[in-house]
């Protein structure tokens, strides 16, 4: 009776662990294909601080926030460089990837930016 209930708890342990694996299939599948263009005029731009990490902002003047950083999935390492280029009042093509979450602060991110 005792190794029913571990090979229960084995098997639900590694029920879990695939679970797991799978939604992250999933969702990194999902990020790849929200790449999207979008034209805004830049309202404001800021940095917000968490421990060491820095998450670059840009807001909108149709009041959307999108981050700069840098992404293992595009293989892009220059995101304080992208950020420097960037003035208020500019208008901008984006080229974007993701959502927005805002439970998470998570914000669609700036791959490309292309400036009048």
């Amino acid at each position: 009776m005792k190794q029913k209930a571990q090979t229960g708890i084995i098997i639900i342990f590694f029920a879990i662990i695939i679970l797991i694996i799978l939604v992250g299939i999933g969702y990194s599948l999902g990020y790849a294909l929200t790449i999207g263009e979008e034209t805004i005029t830049i309202k404001e731009k800021w940095v917000k601080y968490s421990g060491e990490d820095a998450k670059y902002l840009i807001s909108s003047t149709n009041e959307q926030v999108f981050q700069i950083t840098d992404t293992i999935i595009k293989w892009r390492w220059d995101s304080s460089n992208l950020y420097a280029q960037l003035d208020e009042g500019d208008t901008c093509i984006l080229k974007t990837q993701g959502w927005r979450f805002p439970f998470f602060s998570d914000y669609k991110n700036i791959l490309e930016v292309s400036c009048k």
